[in-house]
């Protein structure tokens, strides 16, 4: 039986496994590295943050398949991030269960997906940029409602006392 070494990465750090379990094939091996993030990331079992860490999964012939253990740290999103002008949102790490690139077989169903997932970063990007458009087009009605209102009201205080004195 093939032999399966599943290693914890943060960054450059690596914690290897030495002693590996055998399972019956790659998909097992997968399967398993899927249910220890379960096990890691159930507060029942673990109090511990795994943000940015991921397992690697070998075996004697090397690495075929990462998933990331916790989710990734949140980054900072400032008012101009999306504004119209703003370069294009770079690509983000895999997700929980990708096939790292170089262990995926050219045209198959993996490089489909990432054209896809490619594709739909695309169009949340441009609805990003049109959702901060819509931000600014609102807040500049409300500006102008504001001003509205606070002309409506002089005004009605101004007929009031004109009133007043006839």
């Amino acid at each position: 039986m093939p032999h399966y070494f599943f290693h914890l990465r943060f960054g450059q750090r690596v914690v290897p496994d030495e002693e590996g379990v055998e399972l019956p094939n790659r998909t097992a091996a997968r399967d398993e590295a899927l249910a220890a993030v379960r096990e890691l990331t159930n507060p029942k079992v673990s109090q511990r943050r795994w943000s940015s860490w991921f397992i690697d999964v070998a075996d004697e012939s090397g690495g075929f398949f990462r998933t990331p253990i916790g989710h990734p740290a949140l980054e900072v999103v400032t008012p101009d991030r999306y504004a119209p002008d703003a370069e294009k949102p770079k690509l983000r790490p895999a997700q929980p269960g990708t096939v790292l690139p170089e262990y995926a077989a050219p045209n198959t169903r993996t490089a489909e997906i990432v054209r896809q997932m490619s594709e739909r970063r695309d169009q949340m990007a441009q609805l990003l940029k049109k959702n901060y458009q819509l931000q600014q087009d609102l807040s500049s009605l409300r500006l102008a409602t504001e001003e509205l209102r606070d002309r409506t009201n002089r005004l009605v205080l101004l007929a009031r006392a004109g009133g007043a004195r006839y």
